[in-house]
């Protein structure tokens, strides 16, 4: 099993996303964990080390800070552990709490450098983030803090519970930070927006609220798609992420199993359907390796059915031809899928350059 990743397609995406930003005077953030961190695509990420990468391990950050020569961003809220184990620092932190704001000036103090904040919001997702009656009393905690500076205020729309962002969100996040200011008397240079992917289309559109000047953006770079709808975003490849299973075996079998059937080892109920006889395949992955449900089939008329730990089963009836044992089948990648296979190290990692 196998991914293949188009760096000249990924490039593009890069690209484009950029002077969508660009344009309407908004910074990415490229969030590098659906695709590990992988030191090449860091690499590609280097040729413009203007911005900044956001990362969420610590080893993704030591690996980063060696090839990336620009801004790095912990987009995951701290912990002890990592707060303590980091050997190299990120130039700016994520937070929601004074207890954070300690941890990292303990850092600070340690690393011999300031160490930048930017404190989140929660303006209706519900994942992390203060909620909004409580930012002034935490922004003002946290400035007690010395070693760090905190130079804004973020949020993240989406990721959790399938939540759509829309204007109302970014709209409310600025009125909390323009409040803050007024009590605080200062001026947060940075208002930072992640499930950056979901919101290219206002950016493009032009409606964005103007202080909304950094976007988190990670599944439109790799997967060339908006979440949670996975509607293609135009001008992107979709297909920078393929992956490659072998078939193992091939046969004739009933649509639907024997007997009476519950939910699977991973807690998923499956739907069969009884249409007879079909040609069925096993091929050489399964949910411990890549989101199998989430892989989109490149060969005309075969789909995924079922998925175990280490084994995809795919019906071949209408496929214009039947595969064989040792051939190998690709699919195109959904976010899921892609950052399943980064993650894992039974999955081969295989970088393409120029056309296919």
């Amino acid at each position: 099993m196998r991914t293949f990743i188009h760096l000249d397609k990924l490039r593009h995406n890069i690209s484009s996303i950029r002077d969508i930003c660009r344009q309407a005077g908004v910074k990415p953030v490229w969030v590098t964990k659906g695709c590990n961190a992988h030191p090449q695509i860091l690499s590609l990420l280097a040729e413009v080390p203007w911005e900044i990468v956001g990362i969420v391990r610590p080893s993704h950050l030591e690996r980063a800070r060696k090839i990336y020569p620009g801004k790095l961003m912990m987009v995951q809220l701290p912990d002890h552990d990592q707060a303590s184990a980091i050997g190299v620092s990120p130039d700016i932190w994520l937070v929601s709490a004074p207890a954070h704001a300690k941890m990292i000036a303990d850092h600070a103090k340690r690393q011999g450098r300031l160490q930048e904040l930017i404190l989140m919001v929660d303006v209706g997702n519900h994942r992390e983030g203060v909620v909004p009656e409580r930012t002034l009393s935490t922004a003002e905690t946290l400035m007690t803090n010395e070693g760090i500076s905190l130079i804004g205020l973020g949020t993240t729309v989406g990721c959790y519970g399938g939540y759509k962002a829309g204007l109302a969100d970014l709209e409310k996040l600025v009125t909390i930070a323009s409040e803050t200011e007024e009590r605080l008397s200062c001026r947060f240079h940075t208002l930072s927006v992640g499930s950056g992917s979901m919101l290219l289309r206002l950016v493009e559109q032009g409606v964005i609220p103007e202080r909304i000047n950094q976007l988190r953006i990670g599944a439109a770079v790799f997967v060339g798609e908006e979440p949670p709808t996975k509607r293609a975003i135009p001008g992107l490849f979709q297909d920078v992420f393929v992956f490659q299973g072998e078939v193992l075996e091939t046969s004739l079998k009933p649509a639907i199993p024997n007997g009476t059937t519950g939910t699977d080892a991973f807690g998923k109920k499956l739907v069969f359907e009884n249409n007879g006889l079909r040609r069925l395949c096993i091929l050489n992955f399964g949910l411990l390796d890549v989101d199998s449900y989430d892989l989109t089939p490149l060969t005309r008329g075969l789909r995924i059915i079922a998925a175990a730990s280490n084994y995809t089963i795919c019906d071949t009836t209408d496929c214009d031809s039947q595969p064989t044992i040792g051939d190998h089948l690709e699919f195109r990648m959904a976010y899921s899928s892609m950052a399943r296979a980064m993650a894992s190290g039974e999955v081969k990692k295989t970088f393409i350059t120029g056309a296919s």
